[in-house]
């Protein structure tokens, strides 16, 4: 379901820019998966510099980290690929550096 959302966003040209596990609400009574907190979503226009100052520190797409301002999508996929990893290995996060260089 975080996939399908994103495809929706994506499909209508906005980045989520922030996605994390607390952006990631789970009813699980009704089964039932919401991403929230769209307050960094910006609309994809290509060839254009975007804010490097986005994304949770440990969800940081590497272009972030080498400040790339000219980022995608992609930057959502990675961001969810370490969500899913944390969900899977049970652990808290995959990256923990303690700046941006680290």
């Amino acid at each position: 379901m975080i996939l399908e959302a994103l495809e929706y966003s994506h499909m209508h040209g906005i980045m989520h820019r922030d996605v994390k596990p607390l952006n990631i609400v789970i009813d699980h009574e009704n089964r039932d998966l919401r991403l929230i907190d769209w307050g960094l979503a910006d609309y994809y226009k290509p060839q254009q510099e975007y804010n490097v100052r986005v994304a949770s520190r440990y969800y940081k797409g590497p272009e972030l980290l080498v400040e790339d301002k000219k980022y995608n999508y992609s930057l959502d996929m990675w961001a969810v690929g370490c969500t899913l990893a944390g969900f899977m290995f049970k652990m808290d996060t995959c990256f923990k550096g303690a700046d941006n260089n680290d």
